[in-house]
C-alpha cells in the first residue's frame, strides 16, 4: 500500500522530533557499597540543533563546566593497576584501546575505542570506592585519551538506565541513525 505524501511528511517529522529529544548515553564508572561498578547513564541535557557557525543544524548537547583538561599518551601493553579516579571526570578516548576492569567483579569489563563508546564518566573516587578500577592498554600502538575533570566535582544530571553494567551498543543507535539517515 502506497503512503500518501502527507503521511510520509508526518512520519518524517515525528521521527525528527524523537531525535531532538534524544539524550546522550554514557558508560559511567560509579560505586555502590564501597565497590566500583559500571553503569549506563542517560544524561538529562537533551540533544538540540546547533546554531554554532560551521556545525549549524547538527545535534549538540552540553556536558557541563570543566576545570581543566589533560592529554595522556599511554604505551601499548601498559597496565595501570587498580586505582581510584582522582576526581569526577570525563574520559575521552581519542586513539587506541583501553580495557577497564573491576577488582571485585571479573565477569564484566569495558573495552573502549574512539567514538561514541569512547566517552565515559568516572566517579569512583576514594571517598566512594575502596579499590577503584583497573586499566589495561592491550593495543598494538599507544592509547591517547583526555581526562576532563568537572568544575567543583559536579556529576552531570542523569538517570541510570542500567546499574549493573556498561551501556551496550544499542543504547547509541538513535542518534547514530539520525546522523547517517
Amino acid at each position: 500500500m502506497a503512503m500518501s505524501l502527507s503521511s510520509l511528511y508526518l512520519s518524517f517529522f515525528a521521527a525528527f522530533d524523537v531525535v531532538l529529544a534524544t539524550s546522550l548515553n554514557v558508560t559511567a564508572i560509579g560505586a555502590k557499597d564501597g565497590n566500583s561498578r559500571f553503569e549506563c547513564w542517560e544524561l538529562d541535557a537533551p540533544f538540540v540543533s546547533s546554531s554554532q557557525t560551521g556545525i549549524a543544524g547538527s545535534q549538540t548537547t552540553f556536558l557541563g563546566d570543566v576545570s581543566n583538561i589533560t592529554y595522556n599518551v599511554i604505551p601499548a601493553g601498559f597496565d595501570s593497576g587498580v586505582h581510584n579516579t582522582p576526581r569526577n571526570q570525563w574520559i575521552v578516548v581519542l586513539n587506541g584501546l583501553a580495557v577497564i576492569t573491576l577488582p571485585d567483579n571479573s565477569s564484566v569489563t569495558v573495552a573502549t575505542t574512539p567514538g561514541e563508546m569512547g566517552l565515559l564518566f568516572a566517579t569512583d573516587t576514594p571517598e566512594v570506592s575502596r579499590e577503584g578500577h583497573g586499566n589495561y592498554f592491550p593495543g598494538v600502538s599507544e592509547t591517547i585519551f583526555l581526562q576532563v575533570p568537572t568544575k567543583d566535582g559536579a556529576i552531570p544530571e542523569h538517570k541510570v538506565l542500567n546499574d549493573d553494567g556498561p551501556c551496550t551498543p544499542n543504547k547509541y543507535t538513535a542518534l547514530r541513525g539520525w546522523a547517517t539517515g
